[in-house]
Formats: structure tokens, sequence, C-alpha cells
């Protein structure tokens, strides 16, 4: 027992293996400097099966959840399995183990890989969640947070069916699915958020949410598909959230991203640099102020079209962009209002209108796109709806090297 609501515990320094933690109202965790919960057991015998290593005896049962890239396809079976701290990844099949890779079977309750793992520490995830309730109110700041078996789109710190979490100068990494998700309320502050196998940080249905002072990068490890949800940050169905003075990187996916009926965003002061998906992106969403952040060669899945923008608005509106200081990597696109014609649920559009793009300091490596477009066809709603939506862009600066020229792009791609 946890004692009642509103208590408070103090961790001290050390590794708490396999602790699932189901929170009071009111209730907060402090952790010393050097505490560690850690959702993996340690794995000591093992069998030879040809030139392979077999951990036996594996029962953990994951969830399996989301789509994958091509090139990982085990990636929505969630389980990790690391040899000195360093994640493995997992294959579909014995055929395919090498060197850094791993297959489980379930069925045999075996795992396979082939690196030596004498004299070494090995661990395989097995503990869903490190705190998980319904309560308020809930504090948790200053812990190491790893290596937990939650699915994709849960966090292994999962607040989001409480209101008023708030977790604070806290370590995510090497968590299966996201690291950590809040919900009403929620606030996400001075946290390192990194190397989680799907993504950094959630929110969904939630209002008032912050996510601010936070080092968020290197997530998707597990090569999820991010046009299905990977990457840094991903918010949904949300009004009333702030992400401010985040640094955010080198994620496999969108930088910070708010998604489906956000509304009243304000994304200011962050810097978002070398994600594979666009820097910030908000879509199928209304009122959004992006202003003063600074955004660096993001895009780097180099995808066609124009997607990937450095600040992508795409299928929503009302949107106010500016005070950003964008570098474009060769080929790029900066600020991109994008439009598709898609259907709204309850029927109509989503209408990329009324959007102004203004006082933004761009600068083009290379040749490179910015403006709004639309790929809807003649007849359909949309057609016009970058020209006749009202928006605008003024008042930027562009910045190109000797020689090149880029391109402002305005309407139909057709």
């Amino acid at each position: 027992d946890l004692g009642g609501p509103g208590a408070s515990f103090c961790i001290t320094a050390g590794i708490y293996r396999l602790q699932s933690v189901a929170p009071k109202t009111g209730q907060k965790f402090f952790g010393e400097p050097g505490s560690v919960l850690n959702g993996a057991q340690v794995l000591r015998h093992f069998e030879r099966e040809g030139n392979m290593w077999v951990a036996p005896g594996q029962t953990q049962v994951g969830i399996k959840r989301g789509d994958c890239a091509k090139t990982h396809p085990a990636c929505a079976l969630s389980a990790g399995f690391f040899i000195d701290d360093k994640p493995l990844e997992q294959v579909v099949s014995k055929a395919e183990l090498a060197p850094n890779r791993f297959f489980f079977d379930r069925a045999a309750g075996r795992i396979y890989f082939v690196d030596n793992p004498t004299g070494k520490l090995v661990e395989a995830t097995a503990t869903r969640f490190a705190f998980k309730s319904k309560a308020d109110e809930v504090l948790i700041k200053g812990l190491v947070i790893e290596k937990y078996y939650n699915p994709a789109q849960d966090g292994a710190v999962h607040g989001e069916e409480g209101k008023g979490w708030r977790v604070e100068r806290t370590e995510l990494r090497f968590n299966s699915g996201v690291g950590v998700g809040v919900g009403t309320n929620g606030a996400i502050v001075g946290c390192r958020i990194h190397h989680n196998g799907q993504m950094g940080a959630t929110a969904a249905d939630a209002t008032n949410v912050l996510v601010e002072g936070n080092e968020i990068f290197a997530n998707n490890i597990y090569g999820f598909d991010s046009h299905w949800e990977a990457g840094g940050v991903k918010i949904s169905n949300s009004s009333r959230v702030t992400f401010r003075g985040n640094h955010v990187r080198d994620n496999a996916g969108p930088g910070l991203w708010c998604d489906i009926n956000c509304r009243d965003i304000i994304y200011e002061g962050n810097t978002v640099e070398y994600n594979f998906g666009p820097g910030i992106f908000h879509e199928i969403s209304y009122a959004a102020i992006i202003r003063n952040n600074k955004l660096r060669e993001n895009g780097q899945a180099k995808l066609p079209w124009f997607w990937d923008a450095e600040i992508q608005v795409a299928a929503s509106q009302d949107a106010e962009i500016h005070g950003n200081t964008v570098t474009v990597r060769p080929g790029g696109r900066s600020i991109m209002l994008i439009d598709q014609n898609r259907d709204r649920e309850g029927g109509g559009y989503y209408k990329t209108q009324h959007n102004r793009v203004h006082h933004n300091d761009i600068t083009f490596l290379g040749s490179g796109w910015t403006g709004g477009v639309t790929d809807a066809h003649p007849g359909q709603e949309n057609y016009f709806i970058i020209e006749n939506g009202g928006n605008h862009f003024d008042h930027n600066t562009y910045r190109v090297p000797h020689g090149v020229r880029p391109q402002f792009v305005w309407g139909k791609t057709s």
C-alpha cells in the first residue's frame, strides 16, 4: 500500500526493477539523484543453438499496436532487448538475425540473438508501466524511467486518464512505446525524453496542457511509420496546449505535432532541428500561434511533393506564424500551407484558410520552396482555397545562396 491520497514519497538512489505504481490522488514521487525505475528483467541463463544464443523462459506478453515503417516490420511487437544498455533491433524471423538484432519466439518463450552475452548486462522488457492510474494531481520529479514494456501510444508514465499530472526533471528513455503521456491540466517540464520506441511524449482529448523546457530527441528507435504516429511529440483532440522552450531534435518523425481538432495551440520559443518529418506540424486543426521558434533542417526523410516543411500547416485554419527563424536544408520546404480537400467528421471539409505568415526570417541553404498548395481536383470545394481562403504571406525575409532561386508556390499544383 502506497499510503493515502496526498502522500509524498522519496525514492533514494538505486535501480528499482519491475516496479509499477498506481498513484492515488495528490501523491508526489521525488527521486534522488541516481534513482532509476527499470521495467526490464536481467537475463542470466543462456543456451546455444547453432550460431545463435538463446534466452529461454520468456513469458512476458506485449500488445501489438501501430503501423511499422517498411524497414522495421517488427516494430509494433513492442519488446525491448538490451545488451549493456544498447537496444537491439527486433526482427520477424531467425533467418534475419545478425549482430545487434534479436528475434522473440513468443510461442516457445525464447529470445534468439547472435551477440555474445558473456560478461555483459542483458535485459528484456517485462513490466508494462512505471506509473498508471486515473488519479488526479500526481507529481513525478527527478527520476530516471527506462525500459518499460508499454505499447505504442501509451506512455511508460501513463497519466492521460487523470487530471493534473505533472512530470518534471525526469529522464524517460528506452521505453517501448511513448516516454510520457498526460491529460487535462497536465504538464511535462524540464525532462530529457529520448530513445523511446515510438515517440517521446503525448496527450489526447485534453485541455490546458504544458510541454515546456524539455529536451526531446532520438525517439522512434523501433521504426514506427511516422505517418501513422511517431517522432518527438504528438497531441490530438486537445485545446489550450502550449509548447514552449523545448529542444526537439533528431526524432524519426515530426518534431512537434498537434493533430485532429486541436484549438488554441501555442508553439513558442522552441528549437526544432534535424527531425525526419516536419519541424512543427499543425494538422486538421484550428487556431494556433507559431512564434519565435528556431527551426533548422527538418524533413530529413526528404519526402516528395511539398511535405515535411520546417513549419507545416495542413488542412488547418487561423494560424498566426511570425517571428520564426528558419534554416531550410537543400531541397527542403520552409513554411507551407497545405490543403487536400480532407473530409471532416460530421460533414464538410477541413479548410486551409485565414492563415497569416509574416515577419519570419528564412534562410535557404540550397534550392527549396515555400508558400501554399492544394492537390484538390477541379470542382472540389477546396480547389481555390489557398488563393481565396484569406491566407497571407507578408513581410518575410528570405536569404538565399548566390545563384540559387528558391520557389514560392501558391495555389494549385496541377
